[in-house]
């Protein structure tokens, strides 16, 4: 579970989205092209849930990464549009075991 790899373009995505931006948004300034809106934001999806089945390798990456990261994740948790909100907070309970 933990030795999942994430590549420099869905590491990127991550804090993009984990910033604030949309799916699309994250999924374009992370360098993904698709033939359509729907296309990037299925990318997204998909680099989510590759994220939130395996929180854990948020530790194993080098540095300042991680705690970006992380922080980003605690600011969406706190973030009032209620998608945003849940969607971190899942992500923070796998994270600590939960």
């Amino acid at each position: 579970m933990g030795n999942t790899k994430f590549s420099p373009r869905e590491i990127k995505f991550l804090e993009l989205f984990f910033s604030g931006f949309t799916m699309k948004a994250s999924a374009k300034g992370a360098g993904y092209r698709g033939s359509s809106d729907p296309a990037l934001c299925n990318t997204g999806r998909k680099i989510l849930e590759k994220f939130s089945k395996t929180p854990q390798a948020l530790f194993c990456w080098p540095g300042l990464r991680q705690a970006k990261i992380a922080q980003l994740l605690c600011n969406m948790a706190d973030d009032h549009r209620p998608g945003r909100q849940i969607i971190a907070l899942k992500i923070l309970a796998k994270c600590i075991g939960g």
